[in-house]
């Protein structure tokens, strides 16, 4: 009959379910250190066997890349790959969030990763060109030339940071959207061009007024930051390292070549008739359902046409000659 004092039987239905619910957590286990291990493996690939429009090590470069600009940081994996897609496909980035929220940060680590000219600046309502530009230059006055000294400044960087980018003023406006848009600097009365190939904007709030519409419309990736979640304070709190005021000193010599590499490659990458399609129907969708915020649900011809090249750039840098 059995010690009444003893546990409880199961019957056969719930033995049956303990030992499924046991299995699927094992599966699931197991199935997680296999996705680690597939992560780590890719990151220290030596090469990419998929590759076909770029070398292998290229994608391999990417990779460590990404990683670097990963480490320490939480919850920040899409805005890492973000920063990287646009420095390859030579696009700008706009991240919308919080202050706090590692956007500095990251633009810091790649430009020591990738040893790019960097420069940042805080916008306000009150700042003028010279902050941004570069002062007058003395001796180009002495000359009768209204010139700037731009050494050090916005016109001479290559990767850019400009915070609360949407309290730029009508002085630095349509400065600034001619040097993020065709690249070119007007310099008194010479137009030169400049070597920058992304700059990332941030802001804790969206443009309120339609005057900034044409500079929201030069930024082709947009990213909402949100702060680290519930389940990730507790990592970042006890992870070890500090995302805020962390540094990355390590620096990848050959990730310059790799994206310029990968740049070559892009324009030969086939987008088929099906994505163009997808790319249409987004549109359409965008324009008929509308969307909140400035501009409504109207896109440019310039963003679609660079959406379609941005998705050339991806396909390249991970070693594909067709958009999939």
């Amino acid at each position: 009959a059995g010690d009444p004092a003893g546990p409880p039987r199961m019957s056969v239905a719930e033995a049956a379910e303990e030992a499924e619910v046991g299995a699927s957590a094992d599966l699931r286990e197991r199935a997680a250190a296999r996705v680690r291990q597939q992560l780590t493996a890719s990151v220290n690939a030596p090469h990419n066997p998929r590759g076909v429009s770029v070398a292998g090590s290229v994608g391999a470069t990417v990779r460590r890349a990404t990683a670097l600009l990963e480490v320490g940081l939480i919850e920040r994996e899409c805005e890492a790959r973000l920063l990287l897609l646009a420095l390859v496909g030579g696009e700008h980035l706009l991240l919308l969030g919080p202050p706090g929220t590692a956007k500095s940060e990251l633009c810091r680590r790649l430009s020591t990763i990738a040893r790019l000219g960097y420069f940042e600046r805080t916008l306000t309502r009150f700042s003028t060109p010279e902050e941004l530009f570069g002062p007058l230059s003395l001796a180009a006055l002495e000359r009768d030339e209204f010139r700037r000294a731009t050494a050090g400044y916005a016109p001479t960087a290559e990767l850019l940071f400009l915070d609360e980018i949407f309290k730029s003023n009508s002085a630095i406006l349509n400065t600034l959207l001619t040097l993020l848009n065709e690249r070119l600097f007007d310099d008194g009365a010479k137009r030169e061009r400049v070597p920058l190939l992304s700059a990332v904007a941030a802001s804790n709030e969206g443009p309120e007024s339609d005057d900034l519409s044409a500079l929201y419309d030069r930024f082709l990736l947009r990213r909402l930051v949100a702060p680290v979640s519930d389940d990730g304070v507790l990592e970042l709190l006890l992870g070890g390292e500090a995302a805020e005021g962390g540094s990355v000193d390590a620096a990848l010599p050959d990730l310059r070549e790799a994206l310029e590499e990968v740049r070559a490659a892009a324009p030969s990458v086939r987008l088929p008739r099906h994505v163009a399609l997808l790319l249409r129907d987004a549109r359409a969708f965008v324009r008929e359902t509308g969307a909140d915020g400035l501009g409504g649900g109207y896109v440019s011809d310039r963003r679609l046409r660079r959406s379609a090249e941005l998705l050339k750039a991806c396909a390249a840098a991970h070693g594909r000659d067709t958009v999939s």
